[in-house]
């Protein structure tokens, strides 16, 4: 929705129109987001739906849009002709041909003894995991027995390894369709058993998080 209002561009002095949408991502919340539609292929959408002017401001490699439209005929699919990459910068009047760098702290020396700009850093916890149900990964060395419970690979059958002709089709846990690793004899009773198909602990992921970068 177009509310008819408009705000100051606080580097070119523009009136930049301010509309109402629900496309934003949840994270952002309810707050105000400059909209680059040349830049941004959500952005690209809604300003072509709405007739929205596109300024690139961001220099694009010779025939990048050809390629995109090449492309999109070939799939017979709609075009979205938004240049998401770093690179220089054009149409931004003072700041041309400044990289994503330079423009950052240039920009920022503009706007920050009109207190309109800070620079801060901010970090972020990401939760991040594997799959233990897949065919790559650490075997885990436990053997599941119907009447002794979960008992441990004897030490001279150490490592377990994986079978080399696996092919994951996408379908969960290859090696449970592997009866040669599968099944196996508990070391403690010497009853049929199965071998631990899981090739991670569950909690693999979380031991990390006191690392910046694994």
């Amino acid at each position: 929705m177009d509310t008819g209002l408009t705000v100051t561009h606080p580097l070119t002095g523009e009136e930049v129109p301010v509309w109402v949408a629900n496309y934003v991502l949840m994270s952002y919340g309810s707050g105000a987001v400059m909209a680059v539609p040349a830049h941004d292929e959500r952005d690209y959408e809604f300003a072509v739906k709405y007739d929205l002017p596109i300024k690139q401001v961001i220099n694009t490699p010779e025939g990048y849009f050809d390629e995109l439209k090449a492309d999109a005929k070939a799939n017979d699919s709609e075009v979205n002709l938004a240049y998401t990459e770093r690179n220089t910068l054009v149409n931004s009047g003072e700041f041309d041909g400044l990289d994503f760098e330079q423009a950052f702290e240039a920009m920022l020396a503009k706007l920050e003894p009109k207190e309109l700009a800070k620079k801060k850093i901010q970090y972020r916890l990401r939760d991040w995991g594997v799959s233990r149900q897949r065919y790559w990964g650490c075997p885990i060395p436990m053997i599941n027995c119907e009447h002794c419970g979960t008992v441990p690979v004897e030490e001279q059958d150490l490592p377990v390894v994986l079978p080399t002709d696996v092919v994951p089709d996408g379908r969960g846990n290859p090696l449970k369709n592997i009866p040669e690793f599968v099944n196996t004899t508990c070391p403690k009773c010497g009853n049929p058993a199965e071998r631990e198909t899981d090739t991670f602990d569950t909690f693999v992921e979380s031991s990390w998080y006191y690392a910046r970068f694994c």
